[in-house]
């Protein structure tokens, strides 16, 4: 990300008022006008201290794949011959049976779901939604419920909710054309991942996993389809830094097949909506292959030095407390800031605070919950964390002065 080294009289003016250390001038430069091209448009860029939520514009992709985009974007290609090659690809990268780039981890849901309903079959390809005379029901779940399977209602089925392992066999049928599991939901429900599959394996009924945040750990691409699932939906836009408008399906190869035959560039199918570009393509497959060959674990601590560093911003603040903390069981081993003060004493709710962050320049994007202000690491440019520490701990003590007063 560029930065304009430009420091405004206001940002200086806004420093030297905080009576801060010197390394917060500098954070302070960083903090000066960028994303002109969102400035013109008369749209603030932003801190995302939140987490890749498509509502944020997800994540930044590296150099690479931004320059692999810009020249895939310079010639003509065939487009299905290209899908093709790049999930052969992305295949032999993984180790996985098959792959393709869909619009997203929506898409993959979509394709996926479509994929079991239909078959190679073209005839019912074209009907889809209409299903009739067709398998039309995928079981779900319950506790797995979320608003991202309004992507499998869209070929037309009928989502069918189960709490326990006895239900799940119960509901399993003729009808059953999908089960569906979303991997972040495993700790919430009864049901656990090797009693699903193994559901799916007995009925001979396709699995599929929604693990579209599923990143790191960076084994996971390959991993959940090797436990037995016959699809596994990925975000290319969150860790993986490709284009926002990409996703990954990975899976069995007559599976794949009858996604890509429900998918574009085909006219009469219920994926032409979800087009992937050729410059998504490309871009997202040299995304993959810088992601794969990341040091991980030095991401990790990196990340971790982000919040600790924050968190020694806050130390001696009224009632302010910050802890270092991994999401538990079921999310990916990333580091989070939890933020909490007495909201009466300081007379600033947790939603408001975060508005006050957000309302600022530069704008920065929290979490703001029931248990304090929750920040994310991962999406954080070295500099910003100085940023975000000054901002918060200048938001708190006028808080805390105001209440004094």
């Amino acid at each position: 990300m560029k930065r304009r080294t430009f420091l405004s009289s206001s940002v200086m003016a806004y420093a030297a008022g905080a009576i801060f250390r010197p390394r917060y001038l500098r954070a302070q430069q960083l903090a000066t006008q960028h994303g002109e091209i969102y400035r013109k448009l008369g749209v603030r860029p932003l801190i995302n201290a939140a987490g890749t939520y498509t509502v944020l514009s997800g994540s930044l992709m590296p150099e690479r794949a931004r320059q692999a985009m810009e020249e895939a974007s310079s010639c003509f290609v065939r487009l299905e011959d290209l899908q093709r090659a790049v999930g052969a690809r992305i295949a032999q990268l993984l180790g996985v049976e098959s792959a393709m780039v869909t619009s997203g981890g929506a898409g993959s849901i979509l394709l996926a779901t479509a994929a079991c309903v239909t078959g190679t079959d073209l005839e019912k390809i074209r009907r889809v939604p209409n299903l009739e005379g067709m398998k039309s029901e995928v079981i779900v779940p319950r506790e797995h419920r979320n608003g991202f399977d309004h992507a499998a209602r869209t070929v037309g089925v009928k989502l069918v909710e189960v709490e326990n392992i006895d239900e799940l066999h119960r509901a399993i049928g003729p009808q059953t054309a999908m089960l569906y599991f979303t991997n972040i939901y495993e700790p919430k429900g009864k049901i656990k991942r090797k009693d699903f599959i193994a559901a799916g394996k007995s009925a001979g009924i396709p699995v599929f996993n929604d693990a579209a945040a599923e990143l790191p750990p960076a084994s996971n691409l390959s991993s959940i389809f090797r436990e037995g699932f016959d699809l596994v939906g990925f975000s290319g836009g969150k860790a993986l830094r490709g284009p926002q408008s990409s996703g990954l399906l990975l899976g069995r190869k007559e599976l794949i097949e009858a996604a890509l035959l429900n998918n574009n560039p085909n006219e009469d199918a219920v994926g032409r909506t979800s087009k992937v570009g050729k410059e998504e393509m490309v871009g997202l497959l040299v995304a993959l292959e810088e992601y794969l060959q990341r040091d991980h674990e030095a991401d990790i601590r990196e990340w971790r030095g982000y919040m600790e560093s924050i968190a020694r911003d806050l130390r001696g603040l009224s009632t302010v407390t910050a802890e270092v903390y991994v999401p538990g069981p079921g999310a990916h081993p990333i580091p989070y800031l939890r933020v909490q003060w007495d909201q009466n004493q300081l007379n600033l709710k947790y939603a408001e605070c975060a508005q006050q962050l957000r309302d600022g320049d530069p704008s920065i994007e929290v979490n703001a919950g029931g248990d304090g202000l929750n920040l994310a690491s991962y999406n954080l440019y070295p500099g910003e964390e100085r940023i975000v520490g000054l901002r918060l701990r200048t938001t708190l003590r006028q808080a805390a002065q105001r209440s004094a007063s």
